[in-house]
């Protein structure tokens, strides 16, 4: 993670302020500054202002004392996001799970990807499809 995000922060160009939002981010921002000061290939450009965030679905499983800390709810200049996708896709996945309860490791891998491939086939196929 260290080495993309060196990588995001020098494609920012005059951007001053950039959000992480990190599922494990109480944890991953402990030592993340000491990390890139000490390896001399990571850099994070001087003035850039990191805000830290959980999202939504993880910082509720946290420890309470996270929720305030890195909730998007009280981030400012933090809006609502609908970032964690694959969590979404989980309620239409439970819909499998009985047909493939019985089935081997490689039969049960083969219909979760063949799912995962008509929910991505649908999504990119309905892409600018007005709804309702």
């Amino acid at each position: 993670m260290d080495y993309v995000m060196h990588w995001v922060f020098r494609s920012l160009g005059e951007l001053s302020i950039v959000l992480m939002v990190y599922d494990i981010m109480c944890q991953f921002w402990v030592h993340f500054c000491d990390r890139f000061r000490d390896n001399n290939t990571l850099e994070i450009p001087p003035g850039l202002k990191i805000i830290r965030g959980i999202g939504q679905f993880h910082v509720h499983g946290h420890v309470a004392k996270c929720y305030p800390r890195y909730s998007l709810n009280f981030t400012r200049h933090v809006g609502i996001q609908d970032g964690e996708i694959i969590e979404t896709l989980w309620n239409r996945t439970n819909g499998i799970a009985r047909s493939s309860r019985g089935m081997g490791a490689a039969h049960r891998h083969e219909l979760i990807d063949d799912h995962m491939n008509d929910s991505n086939w649908k999504k990119l196929t309905r892409t600018g499809t007005p709804r309702g």
